[in-house]
């Protein structure tokens, strides 16, 4: 850090119809961490990490990614994170990303918190023997490692249905009876959903890091029904993600050919992602552009450049594998072109209020208009480079940013997670 912003003031920026606005910002801190990154709070209101990688101009594009992910996040109506540039008067600090809870209304369940949870409940007894039986079978799945991942398409679906079991069942010995219908079948909708945005914008891992979040009654108790699901973590460690390959996902700390990822999510899953893969079918043009706004005005030329064939690839072929899909029905199950125009109007409603968002957020491609860009510098990059970097994560003495958040957690809501034994008993 060349320069210490501690007295200065801080402003967090916006944009609307192109015109960037910034407003002044308290931001106190409650934890500094090795990595860099900081526990803070905005404005004595909304809790959030505060990266600082933008200090660096070698690591600056980091932070461009924080934001570039959370829009696209937006606009494939993923749930997310906000994340937001923190300025001082000459200069960008960093990223702002804020945790998306109240303390005081609300409370959460981490994926490694569920898991723990249901792995203390099966030691208790307290799980039907038939499903501590399956849990097993699942956590006994070979772990993987790079160049030698898992491609059976009935141990992924394994693999993803024991994330979604262990917050259903977390929730259900939490309230102490089954778990109502509609939530059960809005948590599994919401976590596919996040698997496939994982895809799309090409991230590696994902280990227990995502998590639900609760309103609580007037006695601290989780309401659940109408809680809500996100992600904890933007970010991976980069010493994971170096042994991770290019086409592999590491999901519940297996390792999974990415390939064979997307085919079982059609396989097996199409219900729960058709409309988000229709509307990038039947919208595909329209989606390339936002994107592409997305991340040429964030991020300098090469990487942008190299980003947007990395999303654009990836989003080929999910539109591709929901091509492939309709063509393989029998005839009598495929929409004829009225049916498919009447479902594409009704679906474009969201579609294009999405799309619209981030046309008046950034109405300005630089691709297409380079004359509004600052000559740059910086030595080109390909793919490659970005394939092992989109999802860097700082070292923080030893503590990865996603159990940094996990941690934070821990701090704000006093959830206790045993993180080594879980490792250890995953890996058994």
């Amino acid at each position: 850090m060349d320069k210490d912003y501690t007295n200065e003031q801080y402003y967090i920026v916006s944009l609307d119809n192109g015109i960037r606005k910034e407003e002044p910002v308290t931001i106190e801190e409650f934890n500094s961490f090795k990595d860099g990154s900081k526990l803070v709070r905005l404005n004595n209101t909304v809790f959030g990490v505060l990266n600082v990688n933008s200090l660096n101009p070698d690591t600056m594009y980091i932070d461009d990614y924080a934001i570039i992910k959370a829009d696209i996040a937006e606009l494939l109506d993923i749930d997310h994170e906000e994340s937001r540039r923190i300025v001082t008067e000459d200069k960008t600090v960093g990223t702002f990303t804020t945790l998306n809870y109240s303390k005081d209304i609300e409370t959460r369940i981490s994926g490694t918190a569920a898991i723990n949870t249901i792995v203390n409940a099966i030691n208790a007894k307290q799980v039907d023997p038939e499903e501590a039986i399956y849990v097993d079978k699942i956590f006994k799945y070979p772990t993987g490692s790079k160049e030698s991942c898992i491609k059976n398409h009935e141990q992924i679906a394994d693999i993803i249905d024991l994330g979604i079991y262990s917050l259903n069942k977390t929730i259900e010995i939490q309230m102490g009876r089954p778990i109502e219908a509609k939530l059960g079948k809005a948590i599994r909708k919401n976590y596919l959903r996040m698997i496939l945005f994982d895809y799309i914008i090409g991230k590696k891992y994902r280990g227990f890091d995502y998590y639900l979040i609760s309103k609580v009654n007037d006695n601290g108790k989780p309401v659940w029904m109408d809680a809500y699901f996100a992600p904890i973590s933007i970010s991976s460690n980069l010493n994971k993600e170096a042994l991770i390959g290019d086409n592999e996902y590491v999901l519940n700390n297996k390792y999974i050919d990415r390939t064979a990822l997307l085919e079982v999510l059609f396989e097996k899953y199409q219900k729960d992602i058709n409309k988000l893969t229709e509307a990038i079918t039947d919208a595909k043009k329209l989606y390339t552009d936002a994107i592409g706004r997305i991340i040429y005005n964030n991020t300098d030329i090469p990487h942008a450049s190299a980003l947007e064939d990395i999303v654009l690839t990836n989003l080929n072929k999910v539109a591709k594998s929901y091509e492939d899909m309709e063509a393989k029905k029998e005839k009598g199950q495929r929409a004829n072109k009225v049916e498919r125009t009447m479902a594409t109007q009704s679906l474009n409603v969201r579609v294009t209020a999405k799309l619209d968002l981030i046309q008046k957020k950034y109405p300005i491609n630089p691709k297409d208009h380079k004359d509004t860009i600052k000559a740059n510098k910086k030595k080109e990059i390909n793919s490659n480079d970005i394939k092992l970097t989109i999802e860097k994560e700082k070292e923080s003495g030893g503590f990865a940013l996603a159990s940094v958040l996990i941690s934070i957690v821990g701090l704000i809501c006093g959830i206790g997670i045993g993180i080594a034994y879980i490792i250890l008993r995953i890996g058994s």
